[in-house]
């Protein structure tokens, strides 16, 4: 009766150290028996109970300990809950940590936000090259190089994407809503040079010349006649 109770007012340090030194064992071959490593064999020894990982692991530890030792692992355990009374109260600390294989939780806020940079990135790969790219201008009545005249006023035709900045001579032009253009110049006898600068709404300027032969008709020869 003595000895159970001797046995009963040990605390889990002494139960430990005397069941290993009855088996002959130390705390390597304990470490290697119990698959718990030394470290945490050392600090359940030395009473560290704050340096353990939560609870739920010293559980396990302690139970494989005991079936290793031939001790009571339940007993263990509750000499080991007298040390740390504010595990009773299971908080944060001893909740497992999370399985880091696990797939985790998409937060909905980077998950929108992507979807509208996607949209936008589309979007401006579509747009840019109508922002940024070379302009196109099509003179439909100035394909030749030079343009013969025979009118000192000349009409020049055009197509254009009704977006992009036009100007003639300096003089802005201003396209109808399907692209199409014209545009009065006057011509001075002889070779006359017209510019064109075009350009789209972030992109650069881009300058054609072309030229326009003007020569006047001959005015016709009248012969008056003798009666």
């Amino acid at each position: 009766m003595e000895k159970k109770m001797e046995n009963e007012n040990k605390n889990l340090t002494n139960l430990i150290l005397e069941s290993l030194k009855l088996k002959g064992l130390t705390i390597d071959k304990l470490s290697q028996l119990t698959g718990v490593s030394e470290r945490a064999l050392a600090l359940i020894l030395e009473e560290r109970f704050d340096k353990l990982p939560p609870a739920p692991y010293v559980h396990g530890y302690l139970l494989k300990i005991a079936e290793v030792l031939n001790l009571d692992g339940q007993k263990l355990w509750q000499e080991f809950l007298k040390n740390r009374e504010e595990i009773r109260r299971s908080g944060e600390e001893d909740i497992l940590p999370p399985n880091r294989f696990a797939i985790p939780k998409l937060n909905k806020k980077i998950v929108v936000a992507s979807v509208i940079a996607v949209i936008v990135l589309g979007y401006l790969a579509i747009r840019l090259p109508g922002l940024f790219g070379q302009p196109e201008l099509n003179l439909t009545n100035l394909t030749a190089n030079p343009t013969i005249a025979s009118d000192p006023s000349f009409t020049i035709h055009g197509i254009m994407n009704p977006s992009d900045e036009l100007t003639v001579n300096g003089e802005a032009v201003y396209p109808q809503k399907d692209g199409s253009f014209e545009k009065n110049i006057l011509l001075q006898s002889g070779f006359n040079n017209v510019t064109f600068q075009i350009k789209k709404l972030l992109g650069k300027a881009y300058t054609i010349t072309k030229q326009i032969f003007y020569q006047p008709a001959k005015p016709e020869n009248k012969t008056n006649g003798t009666q």
